[in-house]
């Protein structure tokens, strides 16, 4: 008995101490891992609303770092990371009435979001937040740094992704499920989303960098759709916000159908249209300025 408890031990000690020994270098190696970028004036930052709609090739030195669905908790924890090394003159940031919606707040703890989440913010993550769950950051820690040792653990960065010239709305209504209904109950203001946008702004002030807060047009069926509750607070802090910082909020303007790539994005030729309106605009304030 004593033979077989022993080779039991030694049998489970080798995987564990090669999994243990995996996930520390890994650990290592991401908490020292330089970032691939290089000095940008600006950043341009938020979910799939400035992924799509804002080209940083029309800027003269910048670097859109949006994702798909990231909501601001994981936008914060990014731009602490970055602005360790790189410091941009301007951040731009989506800010748009979904940014603010109680979805968010499932991000990491409901699929069909929590694994990419996860899986994105491990690098990163801060444990002070009431969102995480806790199960699935095990899981996913695990799938990431125990097997081997991994060169590159940093997936939290992109680019403005956007060829696209086509119109579909035919999955609109499921778009604004998503958005503001849990099953039938109406979603309201995200408390947690709130903070969060308050820390990426004080962030900036601490960093000395210049805060844009910008949405692109929505299409009128989507405004339609957004409850009140939201649109009220989206527009109370548009206001606060628009005293220190600029807010560049073209939600409600109109554009024609065919600059749409679904009710609540822009197609590439939407997504000129709103970049160079928006650099124009930041080229004015600039001038009045000086």
């Amino acid at each position: 008995m004593k033979k077989f408890i022993k080779s039991l031990i030694i049998f489970l000690a080798i995987p564990s101490i090669y999994f243990g020994a995996n996930m520390l270098i890994n650990r290592f190696i991401y908490v020292n891992e330089e970032l691939p970028m290089t000095y940008k004036n600006v950043l341009i930052a938020g979910d799939s609303h400035p992924q799509l709609s804002i080209n940083e090739n029309y800027f003269s030195n910048a670097q859109n770092i949006s994702q798909t669905a990231e909501p601001y908790v994981l936008t914060f924890w990014k731009l602490k990371k970055i602005l360790n090394t790189i410091k941009p003159d301007t951040l731009i940031l989506g800010f748009a009435p979904h940014n603010i919606s109680q979805f968010n707040d499932f991000k990491f703890t409901r699929q069909p979001w929590v694994n990419e989440m996860m899986k994105r913010a491990y690098p990163i993550i801060e444990f002070d937040t009431p969102l995480i769950d806790y199960s699935i950051y095990r899981q996913v820690l695990w799938k990431q740094t125990a097997f081997y040792p991994k060169q590159n653990h940093i997936i939290y960065l992109s680019k403005f992704s956007n060829e696209s010239t086509s119109t579909n709305f035919s999955k609109w209504k499921k778009t604004v499920k998503t958005h503001y209904f849990d099953g039938r109950k109406e979603l309201q203001v995200s408390e947690i989303s709130k903070n969060y946008l308050d820390s990426i702004v004080d962030l900036c002030q601490v960093k000395n960098i210049s805060l844009v807060l910008t949405s692109h047009p929505l299409h009128k069926k989507y405004i339609n759709e957004i409850p009140i509750d939201i649109m009220e607070e989206y527009l109370r802090l548009n206001i606060k916000y628009s005293k220190s910082h600029i807010v560049f909020d073209r939600t409600t303007d109109h554009y024609p159908d065919s600059l749409f790539f679904n009710i609540d994005h822009l197609n590439g030729v939407g997504a000129k249209k709103f970049t160079k309106e928006l650099i124009s605009h930041l080229n004015t304030i600039a001038k009045t300025q000086n």
